[in-house]
């Protein structure tokens, strides 16, 4: 599973995402964010983390999972094969690009409280200005909200 989410400033045109990638028990595998200095609104923002959990899942040699993201507007652009008239046409190009490149994808709509974790991870990122990456074991920031998501996937 590989959820992804993005924040956007109105005022300073920024943004980050933020992206959390568990196994099929819903524990952690590995997790990013990132700054973006120059987005044109939250949809861009939102294509700008779905490009970065594509990469992240291609990266540690995912090729099974499922996308899940609160933004619907990601979720009807990906199943209508990238195709966008937005701002945001160049990074669903490389989406759909990197879509290709794996065996079994697909994506899917969550709320907002099934996507805590990367929200928080994109919070993080635009507080610090700056990208990390996490393999090993995840940031101290995000433990509780993760054993509380956890908590709350095991419940359903």
């Amino acid at each position: 599973m590989v959820n992804v989410d993005a924040t956007f400033d109105t005022n300073t045109g920024s943004g980050s995402t933020g992206v959390i990638i568990r196994d099929e028990k819903g524990q952690w595998v590995a997790a990013t964010h990132s700054f973006l200095t120059h987005v044109v609104d939250a949809p861009m923002a939102e294509a700008y983390a779905l490009r970065e959990g594509l990469m992240l899942a291609q990266h540690i040699g995912c090729n099974r999972f499922i996308i899940q993201t609160d933004c619907m507007q990601v979720v009807e652009t990906m199943k209508d094969g990238g195709f966008s008239a937005t701002a945001a046409m160049a990074i669903y190009d490389d989406c759909f690009l990197l879509w290709s490149g794996f065996d079994s994808i697909s994506i899917e709509h969550c709320n907002r409280e099934a996507n805590r974790v990367a929200h928080e991870l994109a919070r993080k990122a635009f507080s610090l200005k700056s990208p990390c990456n996490w393999v090993d074991d995840p940031p101290s920031f995000i433990l509780n909200v993760l054993v509380n998501d956890v908590t709350t996937l095991s419940d359903q």
